[in-house]
């Protein structure tokens, strides 16, 4: 198999920031999803970070000044692609070099149109400047032992665009992912799947990925046809739903919710993301559910309002991390005094999620950002 190849025919989980964490990874990679891309990590928030190895889950935290910057685990080492923002050819490397060990390959964001990413010269600010972008790629490519690849967005002009992904498959990147988007559009404007035949042309045998408007299984086969994109990558629908890649259709909602609760807490997924990402797939502001989960402040509140609070005084409270849940840990909840509740545990060894050892089932107010805001625009 050729270094491109693992990029064809395939359905992909897009980053996203906050929510392309490992939970969201690993329910993806379990409900059918080929690769999955993790959200932005910038350059110098992962260079000095220290590798620790978490015993009881087997979860591989970077941590640096008494945070997680990145976690990863050995079940998606062959398949999780590390996304880097960065404007510095030897500052992206030096990052690439911190995981490469754990990832399996590196993916340079030039497309991201925020204004965190942007205002230190990465994301779509590349797009402006190709002999830099060009500078980190080649570099990369150089020195690193495994496949780089590139994100970007069509520019206004097509020419400029051909122009532009001609220099970048000049550096000999393993692929290419388009968002069908110019820098300046939103979500709610739809992507320009049609702008995508010319760039496949210009650029093969690349492969080259479509992002941008992609909400189900079946949206694959038709963005595929409609513009000989070499796979598909989904963001704001595997938000929504990490089901979406499972061939026999989506399950209910609700259902995947509390999957992905159950992964976060075992995982020690930072709480603050792991709420904002409920409330993206829980959205029926009406319920008492929903109120119950906005106002939740900790892991336990939201496993209590979801109706697993069985789950959370049994397991769950044993393998959070004090720096996943400050609020619990500040407030000392249930980690010292657990009521005896008597359930037998469930049997997730068939998903293949993770290791024997923990095997996986399924301050700010999230509600009062947007998607578009939190980097889910496709």
């Amino acid at each position: 198999m050729g270094i491109g190849d693992r990029y064809r025919n395939g359905f992909f989980l897009a980053p996203m920031v906050r929510v392309g964490t490992l939970p969201l990874r690993l329910l993806s990679l379990r409900y059918g999803a080929d690769l999955v891309w993790t959200d932005e990590n910038i350059d110098r928030g992962i260079i000095g970070s220290e590798r620790v190895v978490e015993e009881k889950t087997g979860v591989i935290a970077f941590i640096k000044n008494g945070k997680d910057v990145f976690a990863t685990h050995p079940d998606e080492k062959s398949k999780v692609i590390f996304q880097l923002g960065s404007a510095d050819p030897a500052l992206a490397l030096a990052a690439a070099k911190v995981v490469e060990q754990d990832v399996s390959g590196i993916d340079l964001n030039c497309g991201c149109p925020k204004r965190f990413s942007v205002h230190g010269g990465m994301g779509a600010a590349l797009l402006q400047k190709p002999d830099q972008l060009c500078a980190i790629l080649d570099m990369l490519v150089k020195n690193i032992n495994k496949p780089v690849t590139c994100k970007i967005r069509v520019l206004d002009d097509e020419e400029q665009t051909l122009e532009l992904v001609r220099r970048i498959a000049a550096t000999g990147i393993a692929a290419l992912t388009v968002h069908c988007r110019t820098r300046d559009m939103r979500p709610r404007d739809k992507a320009m799947w049609h702008r995508l035949n010319s760039i496949v042309d210009e650029v093969a045998p690349l492969p080259v990925i479509l992002n941008g408007d992609v909400f189900s299984y079946d949206d694959v086969q038709r963005a595929k046809e409609c513009t000989g994109a070499t796979s598909v990558m989904a963001a704001r629908g595997a938000m929504e739903n990490p089901s979406i890649f499972r061939a026999e259709g989506a399950l209910p909602v609700i259902d995947i919710a509390v999957e992905y609760l159950k992964y976060s807490v075992r995982l020690s997924n930072p709480f603050r993301f792991t709420k904002y990402t409920i409330l993206q797939m829980y959205t029926d502001r009406k319920t008492t559910l929903y109120e119950g989960l906005q106002s939740a402040r900790c892991y336990e509140q939201m496993c209590v309002a979801i109706g697993i609070a069985d789950f959370y005084y049994n397991e769950g409270c044993l393998l959070v991390n004090d720096r996943a849940d400050p609020h619990g840990a500040k407030n000392g909840l249930t980690k010292r005094k657990r009521p005896a509740i008597n359930v037998a545990p469930t049997d997730f060894s068939s998903s293949g999620a993770l290791s024997e050892d923990v095997a996986l089932e399924s301050e700010e107010s999230p509600t009062k950002r947007t998607r578009s805001e939190c980097g889910t625009a496709a």
